[in-house]
């Protein structure tokens, strides 16, 4: 009994997921030339109306780096992630691409200086790509701070109220179950404002251990048990 009750134990604890956390300099690696990052569980591609782009160099903030500005529209902020103008269907919607290994799911985007909340289905910080509702959560209370899961498209909408953060990251959960595997989308859209954006200060995700190295963790157990009986 206690045999088993050990190799339940070992067991449980080898198929346990582990968290890692990426800060911007991480992925950008303190430069303007890198278009991909990648390491081994994520990849992630900036993209700019679906073509790829190259991340900004700043180590507190993640975003798209000089992209050019369409006439009559304000500067894009290169610490975030924008849509310059209130035109949804223009193509300027800079985008991340989260491409993640088979075992692997999103579980955290931290942002500071962020604003995307305008009343259309379409406007906020919208993530797609999800399998299943990955049942969002932030890390403080608000009731213009929320989100909207569409299971038709398989995507989030955040909507993200301007001066929340006054200061200090606000976290945003995910369950990574419902992305494991996939290939997610986040673009930022406003038709009711310039300059919608989100800052990235980090992303996490996490890794569950393929199966057959739990059991075969177990069976080693097992083995070793057998041999000291």
């Amino acid at each position: 009994m206690k045999t088993t009750l050990t190799l339940i134990t070992a067991l449980a604890t080898a198929s346990q997921a582990a968290v890692t956390s990426l800060t911007p300099a991480d992925i950008n690696g303190g430069d303007t030339n890198r278009s991909t990052f990648t390491d081994g569980n994520i990849t992630l591609n900036p993209l700019e109306a679906g073509v790829a782009s190259t991340f900004n160099d700043n180590s507190v903030r993640l975003g798209i780096d000089d992209t050019p500005t369409p006439a009559g529209t304000i500067a894009n902020n290169v610490n975030a992630f924008n849509d310059v103008d209130v035109d949804p269907n223009n193509g300027n919607e800079q985008q991340l691409e989260f491409i993640f290994a088979p075992t692997v799911g999103l579980s955290q985007i931290a942002y500071d200086f962020s604003r995307a909340d305008g009343p259309g289905d379409d406007d906020g910080v919208i993530i797609s790509g999800f399998t299943a509702d990955p049942g969002v959560t932030f890390s403080v209370s608000n009731p213009n701070l929320f989100a909207v899961y569409n299971s038709v498209a398989g995507a989030v909408r955040l909507n993200i109220p301007s001066g929340l953060f006054s200061g200090t990251d606000v976290f945003v959960d995910f369950d990574p179950d419902a992305s494991r595997g996939q290939t997610l989308l986040l673009k930022v859209t406003d038709t009711t404002q310039h300059g919608a954006q989100l800052a990235i200060t980090g992303i996490s995700y996490d890794v569950v251990p393929e199966p057959s190295i739990a059991l075969l963790g177990g069976l080693g157990l097992l083995g070793l048990l057998r041999r000291r009986r």
